[in-house]
């Protein structure tokens, strides 16, 4: 059981003490092999976080600050492929729902 501890960091050691990041830098490789898992960079488990909550609908305001970014730009800025595909599958529901409605009604 770990301690509880008033700081915002992700990872901690046991007691609620920072982890040297050169530490995790290392471990992680090391994980991913001994898991069967792709080689990522640890930054990528960042992108992915913002793409799942994008894709998700997950208002950008919100994946910002989850992000750390200070204007919600920056995060349009970085994820407008993963925005434009969230958004071009959201119009593709409301269509189907609109066709549904449609169908429903005429019979």
């Amino acid at each position: 059981m770990g301690k509880t501890v008033d700081n915002d960091l992700l990872f901690t050691k046991w007691d609620g003490r920072p982890i040297d990041p050169a530490g995790l830098t290392s471990w992680f490789p090391r994980f991913l092999r001994q898991h069967d898992l792709p080689p990522v960079r640890f930054h990528s488990l960042r992108h992915s976080n913002a793409a799942l909550l994008i894709a998700a609908h997950v208002p950008v305001t919100t994946v910002a600050g989850r992000l750390g970014h200070a204007q919600v730009s920056t995060t349009t800025n970085i994820y407008a492929g993963f925005i434009r595909s969230s958004d071009a599958k959201a119009a593709d529901a409301l269509g189907e729902a609109f066709s549904r409605i449609l169908h429903e009604g005429a019979g």
